[in-house]
């Protein structure tokens, strides 16, 4: 009987297994063209660049561009001068001025000293900040535990599809394209239209896609 039961359960795994083999090249096609989507409504939006390997670590001076880029601010940025307000951020650098519109706009905070640490990974934490700030969530909404309640309206807002990182882990360009397409999908704070209606003029599908 245990001979026949052991039979039994090799049987059922080994179905388990075929359905998974027939199943699995169809999922990961869709999975991919789902993804080819979103990089191409992110490149459409100007709000990265996507070339290249899409699986680097972005540069905290990178996501403050990526965020202005995506901001209703993106037309003023090509007019500003490269101003900046940190120690560590010259004048002359490339991102200078986006890193100054996002921290006056309170989508990225610098450090202790004055410094922004401009070539340091930008964390998911410090992305999610910047996609509910851009969102039109303000900093008192999190008064308490932000950290926590940032990551947990972050989950609720299902603003994490596609990305597995943790709070900590520093995001890709492939977690931006993710998270950016995330964000033009979700409704804003004060509710009704969505992001991408609401600062791009766009719209979503029947199937709630942009």
């Amino acid at each position: 009987m245990r001979y026949k039961g052991l039979q039994r359960t090799a049987l059922g795994l080994a179905a388990v297994m075929a359905v998974q083999s027939v199943f699995a090249p169809a999922v990961y096609a869709n999975a991919r063209s789902n993804f080819d989507l979103r990089k191409k409504v992110i490149g459409l939006t100007g709000i990265t660049f996507v070339g290249g390997n899409i699986d680097r670590k972005v540069t905290r001076a990178e996501f403050a561009k990526m965020l202005v880029q995506a901001s209703s601010y993106r037309s003023v940025l090509t007019k500003s001068s490269n101003v900046s307000v940190f120690n560590d951020v010259s004048q002359g650098n490339e991102y200078a001025s986006a890193i100054r519109i996002a921290a006056e706009q309170n989508y990225m905070s610098g450090f202790l000293g004055g410094k922004f640490k401009p070539d340091d990974y930008v964390t998911l934490h410090e992305g999610v900040k910047g996609v509910l700030t851009l969102l039109g969530y303000a900093s008192t909404e999190f008064a308490g535990d932000s950290y926590n309640k940032r990551m947990a309206k972050y989950a609720f807002l299902e603003l994490n599809e596609g990305i597995t990182k943790t709070a900590e882990e520093g995001l890709t360009v492939r977690d931006c394209i993710n998270l950016f397409y995330n964000l033009l999908k979700t409704n804003m704070a004060t509710g009704g239209s969505s992001y991408v209606a609401s600062v791009f003029d766009g719209e979503l599908t029947s199937d709630k896609e942009v």
